[in-house]
């Protein structure tokens, strides 16, 4: 009983790592694929797996090797694969391809005779026999393209997808993607799981119609569930196509995948991140920085997620480090912009100022950044900056919005207010009015705005009410008691009529003396004031 339970332990192991990977096939697939680079990490990661068949994967090898112009690395291949199984057809296909390319026909054309003499009615040898002359001379070796590609429609009578794909890569070539997906969609019909052909559709379709794109490797992946190429394929277009949560998810199975890249782990940091998944990101990010402490990257990873989570201390410490260790990284507005908000985090809004500055400096077109610096700018009473960085965003709007214009009014009332030059005062009070006049053309009627402009006629005044002040707040006022609320215990509205009262009783007291006035105020500021401390209006 033991044994027969060790024995189904063994095997339910196998399965489960049986479901991650498919070893060397992974590498043929990310070949056919047009991915050599890939492919070739694989395949040289694989080779000696005891499932590998040697021969073919010296095939691939050698054809990832000479797809980036390496001849003699790939001939170094292709004999080893002919050394391990003479009889296999494709390592033929290859040394007759580089013959081909070393401009040896006779030669080549001998090795093609004998890769179909141990490749006979294989139409995979003669479509990759096609792909050979098409990859030499697509115009001088035509015939013999037509004449292959003829010979593999014949044995396979015209189902085997390594066709279709070969006509699809030759449309795309001439960027005739409509074409090239159609050939791809023959590929998947005639071989039903033909992985290359489902990642080439979506790769020449995804432009077009994104959806049907990633619909097409979704149903790659429930055919194939343990192709690294369709797991990988799929996490890229989620990416691609903005599905932050899916591309973190897939990507997330995907490196369970024993044929998943290094650099696979440092995007899967990057898409928890923007899926807004911090800690787990944070976590891949400090284990990536345990093995490769210089990971500019996951660097900024680092102190990104921190920034996110809150841990502004140790966000400041990461991003000094990154910067510091980086002088010559390629940084981004963002990276500015969250370290800024990691030092306003710690109260070092004054260090913030400077990066909100360089974010602004490396993307200037970025209007949302000048609002931005005009907050931390308004934040560190630079009012002047304030506003000039407001106005800067306003130029950069066709049609500013109501709230636009409130907004720049008040940049230049908190300049009115702390002028110390007069000139400089009457200055903003004047432009602040200009933009809060713009807002009551547009708005409906308000108390806050209302507002806004008396404290703007106040301020310009040196900050003492004058007559323009006195209306603009009796317009408040007006509003106000339309709505009996607004004079209740524990309304927000009681301090609106509280500064209006007062401004009141010192106009008529001091700029412009009425007695009856000032003393209609002061009672009226002594009701507002028991409101405010709990009593009830008479």
């Amino acid at each position: 009983m033991k044994l027969k339970i060790f024995m189904s332990m063994l095997l339910a192991g196998s399965l489960v790592a049986g479901a991650q990977s498919q070893g060397y096939k992974d590498g043929i697939e990310y070949y056919k694929a047009g991915q050599h680079e890939n492919a070739r990490t694989i395949l040289e990661r694989t080779i000696n797996d005891a499932s590998t068949d040697k021969a073919l994967a010296n095939y691939y090898l050698g054809q990832s090797y000479l797809a980036q112009g390496d001849k003699a690395k790939a001939v170094t291949f292709f004999k080893k694969g002919v050394e391990v199984d003479p009889e296999q057809a494709f390592n033929y296909v290859g040394l007759g391809a580089v013959d081909l390319l070393n401009g040896a026909l006779t030669q080549a054309e001998e090795n093609f005779k004998t890769a179909r003499k141990y490749g006979k009615k294989n139409a995979e040898v003669s479509v990759n026999i096609a792909r050979a002359y098409y990859n030499a001379d697509a115009v001088k070796y035509a015939k013999e393209i037509e004449k292959n590609l003829a010979q593999a429609s014949k044995d396979s009578k015209n189902t085997e997808p390594a066709i279709f794909i070969l006509k699809g890569d030759m449309a795309y070539d001439q960027k005739n993607y409509g074409d090239a997906a159609m050939e791809y969609e023959q590929a998947i019909n005639a071989a039903g799981n033909n992985t290359e052909g489902f990642v080439k559709f979506a790769n020449s379709y995804f432009y077009v119609n994104p959806r049907l794109a990633i619909q097409r490797l979704e149903e790659l992946l429930a055919l194939q569930p343990n192709s690294a190429l369709a797991q990988r394929e799929l996490a890229e277009k989620y990416y691609e196509g903005k599905y932050w949560k899916k591309a973190a998810e897939q990507y997330g199975k995907y490196i369970q995948n024993p044929n998943h890249f290094p650099e696979d782990k440092a995007r899967y940091s990057v898409l928890l991140y923007w899926g807004e998944d911090y800690e787990p990101s944070l976590n891949v990010a400090n284990e990536l920085l345990t093995q490769e402490p210089g990971n500019f990257l996951m660097q900024r990873m680092r102190f990104l997620n921190e920034t996110a989570l809150g841990r502004y201390q140790d966000a400041v410490r990461d991003a000094q480090s990154f910067f510091a260790n980086n002088p010559n990284g390629y940084f981004t507005t963002n990276d500015y912009v969250k370290y800024a908000e990691a030092l306003t985090g710690i109260g070092e809004d004054s260090l913030a100022v400077v990066q909100y500055e360089l974010a602004v400096k490396n993307a200037p077109e970025n209007a949302s950044l000048l609002k931005d610096l005009s907050d931390v700018y308004t934040k560190n009473k630079q009012f002047r900056k304030a506003a000039e960085a407001y106005d800067a965003y306003l130029q950069m709007q066709e049609n500013p919005s109501v709230q636009d214009l409130y907004g720049i009014s008040a940049r230049y009332l908190n300049i009115a207010a702390t002028a110390q030059d007069d000139e400089e005062r009457q200055m903003a009070g004047k432009r602040g009015l200009e933009y809060i006049d713009k807002v009551l053309e547009r708005a409906q009627p308000n108390p806050a705005v209302y507002q806004r402009k008396a404290r703007l006629y106040v301020a310009k005044n040196g900050n003492r009410p004058d007559a323009d002040a006195i209306a603009t707040y009796d317009k408040m006022l007006e509003l106000l008691d339309a709505d009996p609320a607004n004079k209740q215990a524990g309304s927000s509205a009681l301090n609106n009529y509280k500064e209006a009262y007062s401004f009141q009783m010192v106009y008529y007291s001091a700029v412009a003396p009425d007695k009856d006035k000032h003393a209609e105020a002061t009672a009226n500021l002594q009701v507002i004031n028991d409101l405010l401390s709990g009593g009830q209006a008479e």
